[in-house]
């Protein structure tokens, strides 16, 4: 049998930082971002700082990668001669693009296996940066694939949103619907549940008290655990996302590898600037 040459292909929504995703060769599904002019490839065509420039002179909108980008992706892995894709997704509850490559995965002379994270931006990322870590290693498609499954069971993602304008707008606020708290200077802080749906895990009063309630969370989805890595994200609100990667290195010197990076226009659409992300990725 041939060895095997295993490609990672991502959606631009799971927000592996840039680096990381060049120094991996993994392919982008971008997303679409649509303004009244004109449709954006999140991260190809615009930039995170370009999108939010833009959205607070006008609303946006997303929609799934398109499925000829993603056989594009796909014949373009090919023509580099690989011959299994692990394709990661966010959440098929939040987004069509699961559904999407699992469908064109199936004309694909590729073998390919497409994980569903039930998480979003770097909660999802985390499974493509760890199939990458674990090819490296030369394991076979196939114990990646378990081993990847496994530890996105165990991932969780936190994020501190500053207003609820866009999550209310954007329609896909779930079990956030209800919390009518903005005008009290409610901070919520949103997770993805098992099924890989919105909800607010925890609503705090102030900025101070949310992030200690973030450390809090964090310390919570760690627990006993001895492998683990982090990463913080921000939606242009750098200060605090730098403020948010030292309080935690302070309290957590055992983690193994610490990531920081942007969150894309994509996800932005739905949760506006100034958001905090904190991915927690556990893997004994």
């Amino acid at each position: 049998m041939a060895a095997e040459k295993i490609a990672i292909l991502v959606d631009s929504c799971s927000d592996v930082p840039s680096d990381v995703l060049h120094a991996a060769d993994m392919a982008l599904a971008p997303m679409n971002v649509i303004f009244r002019d004109r449709v954006y490839e999140d991260r190809i065509t615009i930039t995170p700082a370009e999108f939010y420039r833009r959205q607070a002179l006008e609303p946006a909108s997303t929609a799934s990668p398109t499925g000829k980008r993603i056989i594009e992706a796909l014949d373009q892995i090919q023509a580099s001669g690989y011959t299994h894709v692990i394709a990661i997704s966010i959440s098929a509850k939040l987004s069509g693009t699961y559904q999407e490559m699992k469908l064109l995965a199936e004309d694909s002379p590729l073998t390919v296996h497409v994980i569903n994270t039930r998480s979003v931006g770097i909660g999802s990322g985390f499974a493509a940066i760890y199939a990458a870590q674990l090819r490296d290693q030369g394991l076979t498609f196939d114990q990646i694939v378990a081993e990847v499954e496994r530890v996105t069971a165990q991932t969780k993602v936190f994020f501190y949103v500053p207003s609820l304008k866009y999550l209310q707008a954007g329609g896909r606020i779930g079990r956030v619907a209800g919390m009518a708290g903005t005008l009290l200077n409610v901070k919520p802080i949103i997770s993805c549940d098992d099924q890989g749906v919105y909800y607010p895990i925890a609503k705090v009063r102030g900025e101070k008290k949310t992030l200690k309630k973030l450390m809090d969370l964090v310390a919570q989805a760690i627990g006993t655990a001895t492998k683990v890595n982090i990463a913080v994200v921000d939606g242009v609100n750098p200060t605090l996302r730098e403020e948010m990667l030292q309080r935690l290195k302070a309290a957590y010197p055992q983690v193994l590898q610490w990531y920081a990076g942007d969150v894309s226009p994509a996800l932005g659409v739905h949760t506006g600037p100034g958001l905090i992300g904190i991915g927690v990725q556990v893997l004994d």
